[in-house]
Parts: structure tokens; C-alpha cells; sequence
């Protein structure tokens, strides 16, 4: 009888043993949870049948409310502006949010909440649920303060935009390229110097035979590309002939930036200069020509008055109504053309051109001051 009391007692000493254990275990884990709960950085509430029941002093701060009953005791509505920045109404979203959360056991999203001030900003939500009972519905909250991370964002976005507004408004055109030569952007600008759209040109391939169509011109362009290309940083400034989508050509003058992975060129349209430079190597070229014509025109010009001279001479002996006469009389006329046209020559003041045979010349009557003297 006596053993089997014993065997007894220890059974119930060993039971007491296990759930003074249990207690203990519970304990500790609590009190491991409530160190947790009351040293984390970020806001944790606990919500219990849609109100607040318990929340730790990182909330308090955050919310900046005296203290935690005074928290506690302002109904959830009362922590959220109106409406949410996507234009719902907060009371309405809210429940949506738990409702969520009660359905699949946790749920995170972005969150306006409102200080005691009035100050709105901006939080990240975690909604995990840990009762889901009817009647006892409880739910983990964690908020975090992400003002810095959305003032970042909104600095980033800005910078886009700003970088995208300089980008598409640019009188120059302006082209991303990969290290392997895929086009990843092209602006408005090189559309409208070139004709080319993205899509026309999805890689330097396809670029080089559409904007040099000749093949020698076209490796000569190459060459410079991937010799640029060898050198990183500021690449050089090349200019080159090109050829845009509807037929026309154009010189173009390039300037290439590296920046590790990426090519940044810039175009820039010189067709004009380059016309307005010809124009002007040509004047020169002429210039020179005129003053010699006009040396020469000098020199003619005595003799030719002497021939003159004496074919008057010779037209006041000879009958005008004899075939000799009239003969003479059109030498004499074409030598009074040749002597204007000398006269013309030694008095030109300027650079007049006409079109004469599919080519330039010189436009005496305009380029003479004695036309408009």
C-alpha cells in the first residue's frame, strides 16, 4: 500500500512539476514580449473588436500624445485624416484593411496617419492577426514612420522629372546606349533631326546602315565609334554625314559620354553652318578670281577703247546702205558690250550668284555697283 501511494505522490509531483514549468515558460515568454513590445522603435498596437487596448511608448511618440491612456482612449478614426491619398474615406478603408488582415492572417500596406497636432504623414503598415474568434477578434499592428523613405521617393521622382523635361525639351538630340550597342532611349529632338524613332533603331547595327548606307563611309563611321568606346569618359567631338529616314542628309555632330555600362551621345544638327561655311569658302575662292578678273578687265579695257576708236572711224567712210557697213557696225556693237561687261567686272562690290546651267555664277548686274549707283 505503501509503494502505491508514493507512486502516486510522485506522479502528481512530476504533473505540478510540468505545469509550474509551463507557467514559467509562459511567463518568461511574456515578459520576453512585453521587453520586446516596449523597446521596439516602431509604433505596436494592439487592437482588440475594432479598438485599441494596448500600445507601446514608440506609438505615443510617434502619435505625440501625452501618454498611453490618452492614446488609447481616442477612437481609431480620430488617428487618420479623411481620406487616404487614393481618395477613399479612412473609416471605411480601415475596416477594409482588417477585414483583410482577419481573412489572411496578416496584411501590409502604406497608411496617412494624423498626430495630435493635426501633422498628417505617412506609415507602413503590418496587420497580423491573432484572434479570430467571434467575438474576439484581435489584431497585431505594427506602424512604421516612413516620411524619410517618401520624401526620398518624391526627390527621386522629381529628379526624373526634371532630368525628363531637360531631356524631351532639348534642342540637341539625345541617345542611351548599352554596352553591347541596344538603344534604350532616344528623345523627341533626335526623332526630329533624324526621322528615327526607337523602333527603327533598336541596336548600332541598325543604326550605321540606315544613317550610312555606304559601306566605306560606314566603317569609317564604325571605327570611330568603337575607338571612342575604348576610351572612357568624355569621348571626342566627331561630325558625320548622315542620312535620315525620309532620304535627306544631313551633317551631325556627335559628342559621346561614358558612364560605366551606358554611352550618352548627343546631336547635334550643323547643316546650316556647314552650308553657311561652303558659302562663304566659296565667296573667298572667288574673290580672289574677281580681283584678278578685275586686274585684267583694266588692261583690256585700253585696247578695246582703241579698236572702238578706230572702227568709228572706219564706219564714217563706208555708205550705210553697203552690206561692209553693216557688218562693221555689229563688230562695233558687240565691242561696246564687251567694254561694259569689263566695266561691270572692275566695279563689282559685292557676292551675287545666279543659277546657270545647274551651277552658280556670278550675277554682274546685281554684284556691280554701276546697276545701282
Amino acid at each position: 500500500m505503501e509503494k502505491k501511494s508514493t507512486h502516486r505522490e510522485l506522479k502528481q509531483q512530476i504533473s505540478e512539476l510540468k505545469k509550474e514549468v509551463k507557467r514559467y515558460a509562459a511567463q518568461n515568454s511574456d515578459e520576453k514580449y512585453r521587453i520586446l513590445f516596449e523597446k521596439s522603435k516602431d509604433a505596436i498596437l494592439i487592437i482588440e473588436n475594432g479598438k485599441f487596448v494596448d500600445c507601446n511608448q514608440a506609438t505615443v511618440d510617434m502619435m505625440g500624445y501625452k501618454n498611453k491612456a490618452e492614446l488609447i482612449q481616442t477612437h481609431p478614426s480620430s488617428l487618420s485624416p479623411d481620406h487616404q491619398p487614393d481618395g477613399q474615406d479612412s473609416f471605411t478603408k480601415a475596416k477594409k484593411m482588417m477585414d483583410i488582415a482577419l481573412k489572411n492572417g496578416s496584411h501590409r500596406f502604406e497608411w496617412d496617419h494624423m498626430r495630435a497636432n493635426g501633422e498628417v504623414f505617412p506609415v507602413e503598415v503590418l496587420l497580423t492577426t491573432i484572434s479570430h474568434q467571434e467575438g474576439n477578434r484581435v489584431i497585431h499592428t505594427i506602424w512604421r514612420d516612413i516620411t524619410n523613405r517618401k520624401q526620398a521617393e518624391k526627390a527621386r521622382l522629381e529628379e526624373k522629372e526634371t532630368l525628363s523635361t531637360i531631356l524631351e525639351s532639348t534642342p540637341h538630340g539625345i541617345t542611351l546606349t548599352d554596352n553591347q550597342g541596344k538603344y534604350l532611349y532616344v528623345n523627341p529632338y533626335f526623332t526630329k533631326i533624324t526621322g528615327y524613332t526607337l523602333k527603327d533603331i533598336a541596336t548600332k547595327e541598325d543604326w550605321f546602315k540606315k544613317a550610312y548606307p555606304d559601306k566605306d563611309y560606314r566603317k569609317k563611321t564604325s571605327a570611330t565609334w568603337s575607338n571612342d568606346s575604348n576610351h572612357p569618359g568624355q569621348g571626342k567631338n566627331c561630325e558625320f554625314k548622315i542620312r535620315c529616314k525620309n532620304g535627306q542628309s544631313k551633317y551631325i555632330e556627335f559628342r559621346s559620354t561614358f558612364l560605366k555600362d551606358r554611352r550618352i551621345s548627343v546631336l547635334t544638327d550643323v547643316t546650316s553652318r556647314k552650308k553657311s561655311e561652303e558659302i562663304i569658302r566659296e565667296k573667298d575662292r572667288l574673290q580672289g578670281v574677281l580681283e584678278l578678273s578685275g586686274a585684267v578687265c583694266h588692261e583690256m579695257n585700253q585696247p578695246l577703247m582703241s579698236i572702238k576708236g578706230y572702227f568709228d572711224l572706219i564706219l564714217m567712210d563706208i555708205p550705210k546702205d553697203t552690206p561692209l557697213y553693216s557688218r562693221i557696225d555689229k563688230i562695233h556693237a558687240q565691242i561696246d558690250r564687251l567694254s561694259n561687261i569689263t566695266k561691270k567686272l572692275m566695279k563689282i562690290s559685292r557676292y551675287e550668284t545666279k543659277n546657270y546651267l545647274k551651277e552658280k555664277i556670278v550675277d554682274l548686274a546685281k554684284a556691280s555697283t554701276t546697276e545701282n549707283s
